[in-house]
């Protein structure tokens, strides 16, 4: 190989590949936390301390109240993955208000789903969970996403040629994908 060519198939690479880091949809201040972004158990502990700063918050959404002229999401924070997204697990260092500009719609900013905010840190505002006084620190925020919908479990495919030893209903229908009616044959 000349020189040359070399050089065209690295131009290549570098352009493919800055084409890809490019294509996520995902907003940058999303994927990239503020330098010094506190947790919010450290806000909950002292938020005087920390009214004003800049952070970036995510997890499941609880509830959606539209106002006259914002969103406010109630959201159970989780730990988030190094891109932004919340985590799989059941941890959480509690709950926060995101108030959003402008109207989002609750069928679509809907209970349990995924949701990552960055933004300011304005005051908290107290509150009840159950019969539980809480205290709610409450972040005004400059960008939002709204994690897409993962499917839960894949679709089980019974296969009508398999012809296996014992029961056939057992082979055709596992009760943890609801999916399937039951083959009793």
């Amino acid at each position: 190989m000349n020189t040359h060519t070399v050089k065209r198939h690295v131009s290549c690479l570098l352009v493919s590949l800055l084409l890809v880091a490019c294509a996520s949809p995902v907003p940058k201040a999303i994927r990239q936390a503020p330098p010094d972004n506190p947790s919010l158990a450290a806000v909950r502990t002292d938020a005087t301390g920390h009214l004003g700063r800049q952070l970036r918050w995510g997890g499941t959404i609880i509830e959606t109240q539209n106002q006259e002229d914002a969103t406010w999401l109630t959201v159970l924070g989780q730990p988030l993955t190094t891109s932004g997204r919340p985590g799989f697990d059941d941890d959480s260092e509690g709950r926060f208000i995101a108030i959003v500009p402008g109207f989002l719609d609750p069928k679509v900013y809907a209970p349990d789903r995924w949701i990552t905010v960055t933004g300011t840190l304005l005051r908290t505002l107290d509150g009840l969970v159950g019969d539980f006084p809480y205290t709610y620190p409450v972040v005004e925020a400059d960008a939002w996403y709204l994690w897409p919908v993962k499917s839960g479990w894949p679709y089980y495919h019974p296969d009508p040629w398999w012809r296996g030893s014992g029961d056939y209903r057992y082979g055709y229908h596992d009760p943890r994908y609801p999916c399937c009616p039951p083959y009793g044959y």
